[in-house]
């Protein structure tokens, strides 16, 4: 599923990753661990085609990603769904309006989204809550609506990104124990995480960076000393990972066009499409800035 053939990856004098090779399979459940700035970041952005490698290849999905066309990009990144520790929610939309506009940019039909959503909300526990908004929910159920999100548009791959990291210990193990159903029913899991805990008890597969280096890959614990900051490792993407900005603006215009008629009409329940403005596209894009260490 995710293979990286001898992968160096370097930002001046800075190493993101040297020499870097592993496979992942399809329906895998790995832990990527380890110290801030180790590499993980680098990893991961390499994958979702946000940098290039200096070397090496990179295959997701049995194809070949590392010198594809700039116009494949989007599509490539359609295979992935990614989960967010900060939850990455619209305060002023319901569950099933945050879920379905993953859907809407992709210019899924409506017939779609109204079989998808409903689907998806139930899958992950929160069908119940697909009218609340995410200030009425807990933590937990917030992030539960982001992993509806990611799994939305059927991605071969789902990347965690710290997603217990404003959890509670049992809120927390929860989502893990989310995460490993959808693990089983077929997608694959690739979740970077610090919490040395969650991975000494889920006893999965680890693959360790260090120095930009993979120091170990097998099935077991954390293996690094657990960190109590970790301000040197931020990834802070856009909403999306499925268009780059141009795209999901220009997505959003279209959206906006068709609904122009409904504007000054009240949306009926569920209906998501019926009220966007442009600054939702901001919301979801000003994300902030990477920081290597």
């Amino acid at each position: 599923m995710i293979v990286f053939n001898n992968v160096t990856k370097k930002y001046g004098s800075n190493v993101g990753l040297i020499n870097a090779s592993v496979h992942i399979n399809s329906g895998d459940f790995v832990f990527l661990v380890g110290p801030s700035g180790a590499g993980k970041t680098t990893f991961i952005r390499l994958i979702l085609k946000e940098i290039e490698p200096d070397s090496g290849r990179i295959i997701l999905a049995g194809k070949d990603i590392t010198k594809i066309r700039k116009r494949e990009i989007p599509n490539i990144r359609q295979k992935i769904g990614m989960v967010f520790q900060d939850f990455r929610l619209l305060e002023k939309k319901t569950v099933y309006e945050n879920v379905s506009f993953a859907m809407e940019v992709l210019h899924k039909s409506r017939k779609e989204i109204k079989e998808r959503v409903p689907y998806v909300l139930d899958l992950v526990g929160i069908a119940d809550k697909a009218n609340k908004y995410p200030d009425e929910l807990s933590a937990g159920e917030q992030q539960r609506v982001g992993i509806a999100r990611a799994l939305v548009n059927k991605p071969r791959v789902l990347i965690c990104d710290e997603p217990t990291g404003n959890l509670d210990p049992i809120t927390a193990m929860d989502i893990m124990r989310l995460l490993e159903q959808i693990n089983v029913r077929g997608t694959t899991v690739l979740m970077v995480t610090h919490a040395k805990d969650i991975v000494d008890k889920m006893n999965k597969r680890v693959v360790a960076i260090d120095h930009g280096q993979i120091v170990r890959d097998e099935e077991g614990s954390y293996g690094f000393e657990q960190q109590k900051e970790e301000e040197d490792d931020i990834y802070i993407p856009g909403f999306t990972t499925f268009l780059d900005p141009a795209e999901l603006r220009a997505a959003q215009a279209e959206i906006n066009r068709k609904n122009e008629s409904k504007r000054n009409r009240t949306a009926a329940p569920h209906d998501p499409s019926a009220y966007y403005d442009d600054s939702l596209v901001n919301t979801y894009l000003d994300g902030g800035e990477d920081v290597y260490e």
